[in-house]
């Protein structure tokens, strides 16, 4: 779950007693509309650039000053800031860290937060959501399920229609499902390419009947420019404990359930006869002696690069980044949204960093690509880290060898154990 003060917060603030000018000053060399008016080290109000406006450059700032109606805590969850912010029709919000002014957030940083866990061509969230719904519930003490949703041979259909129809057919699959769900007890995402998974506060019995009728209703998506009806395997796991879960790692437990579900799928696609040939992107956690012989170990002792998935031709597609973490693999995936794929790189290692690290949050702000003479190039990348700690800008760098992605995801870890 990724928290407000994840986000590149400046505490900068004024007392009551400073002038206005001053204030000015600190806005504009800070491009921001808003300052914390702090006394004594405790947040007393909000001076905000408009009421400023209307006062002279000797004014003190308590004559500007407004109360903070809202004010939110650096752990709040970016999506519960962002649903108060809409309740509340508010552009900004001071931000404390317990008692501490941390900064303010605005309305521009959550959507542009936001947006990067977004898919606009279904107009759904990504996974990212789904792992923060789970993660919430199972640390509540409800029971999740997961569906995991696989169209059936859209390779093929698409290659046969065309990618035009094949994003209409998406589009019109994730209406259906949208169409489905039940927004109190169910989160809808896409997960990838073909996929779309649900997770659900339904039990085992009701989740199966659930997946039965979407099976029944898929064929509704069909569109005018292709000739055959879309139809979906899906498959579902978890509903079934009766007791509380003992000491659970609750983020293992729903990358479990993904993997488990996307199983089922590709089990009942193999009865089919049409299974595909591997999942992806498939978030595991698995054991790191499966995968030793195939993937070279390189990068920190704690925390190694195992391999890094890109389409670089698609630059719409997921990435993938496998890191092994102990004794176990654990995985992060990125949106390209049409970005570069190095970027998708870096952010997606930086994903699988913070399941990695539960508490730990990376935000990749910069990556550069350099000539290191000689013909080697170097990878360095600039990020912020937030833990328990508080927050830290961090950098780190690797040559580039033969693989670009390997490097851009070996300079992201080492940023991030440079402040460790």
């Amino acid at each position: 779950m990724k928290t407000v003060e994840t986000l590149k917060l400046l505490a900068v603030w004024v007392e009551p007693t400073h002038l206005v000018a001053t204030a000015r000053i600190l806005m504009q060399g800070h491009s921001l509309k808003t300052l914390g008016v702090c006394d004594g080290g405790k947040l007393v109000g909000i001076v905000t650039a408009e009421r400023l406006a209307a006062r002279p450059d000797d004014a003190f700032v308590e004559s500007a000053m407004e109360p903070a109606t809202h004010v939110v805590q650096g752990t709040a969850s970016i999506r519960s800031v962002a649903e108060l912010f809409m309740e509340s029709g508010i552009d900004s919000a001071p931000v404390l860290r317990g008692d501490r002014f941390v900064g303010v957030v605005t309305a521009t940083m959550l959507l542009r937060e936001l947006s990067l866990s977004w898919d606009p061509l279904t107009n759904l969230s990504w996974q990212d959501l789904l792992r923060e719904w789970g993660v919430e519930n199972l640390e509540q003490g409800h029971e999740v399920t997961v569906l995991f949703i696989d169209l059936d041979n859209f390779g093929l259909y698409n290659k046969r229609y065309g990618h035009t129809v094949g994003d209409k057919v998406l589009r019109q699959v994730a209406s259906l499902l949208q169409s489905c769900i039940e927004p109190d007890r169910d989160v809808l995402v896409r997960y990838g390419g073909d996929e779309f998974a649900i997770g659900t506060l339904r039990n085992r019995s009701e989740s199966e009947e659930f997946a039965a009728m979407i099976v029944r209703r898929m064929p509704d998506a069909f569109v005018d420019e292709a000739e055959e009806p879309v139809t979906a395997c899906i498959g579902v796991c978890g509903g079934k404990r009766t007791k509380e879960r003992e000491q659970a790692h609750y983020h293992s437990t729903l990358d479990n359930l993904i993997n488990l579900a996307s199983q089922d799928c590709n089990a009942k696609k193999r009865a089919q006869g049409q299974a595909k040939p591997a999942l992806a992107p498939q978030p595991v956690v698995a054991s790191r002696e499966a995968v030793a012989e195939r993937y070279p170990r390189v990068g920190h002792p704690d925390l190694n690069v195992v391999e890094v998935l890109v389409e670089e031709t698609n630059p719409n597609s997921m990435t993938t980044v496998l890191l092994a973490a102990g004794e176990a693999i654990v995985s992060g995936v990125s949106a390209r949204m049409g970005g570069l794929a190095t970027k998708s790189v870096a952010a997606a290692t930086a994903k699988a960093i913070e399941r990695a690290y539960p508490g730990s949050f990376m935000r990749v702000d910069d990556l550069q690509l350099t000539d290191g003479g000689g013909g080697m190039r170097v990878a360095t990348i600039t990020a912020q880290v937030t833990d328990s700690g508080g927050s830290r800008q961090a950098s780190g760098a690797a040559e580039v060898t033969a693989d670009l992605y390997q490097g851009v995801a070996e300079a992201t870890l080492q940023a991030f154990f440079s402040v460790r």
